[in-house]
């Protein structure tokens, strides 16, 4: 199941003036799914995220528990394997993996 990034351009554009903590913690949590799905774990959808990442922004201070630079590693695996298919002609998408300093 996949979800519009429309939808979430439309729904969190704009953060009111009066958010309270907890608006500002759903549209924290929106942004940072928005970047899991368009840029650490890309698919071929480029307007659409999937569901799936959907737990792991629910609490935002669990969020730097989790080995993202494994997950990372793991999608880039799955999506090697995936090419490897004869009926598959291009990888999901750029891969956005840059070295740290």
């Amino acid at each position: 199941m996949t979800v519009h990034f429309t939808w979430f351009h439309e729904r969190f554009r704009v953060l009111p003036t009066d958010a309270t903590e907890d608006i500002v913690r759903i549209d924290a949590c929106v942004y940072i799914l928005i970047l899991i799905s368009t840029q650490l774990f890309r698919d071929k959808s480029a307007n659409r995220g999937h569901i799936r990442w959907l737990p792991f922004v629910a609490n935002l201070d669990d969020m730097g528990s989790y080995s993202w630079g494994s997950a990372a590693l793991a999608w880039l695996y799955r999506c090697m394997c995936r090419v490897m298919n004869k009926n598959v002609t291009n990888l999901a998408s750029p891969l956005h993996l840059g070295a740290r300093n």
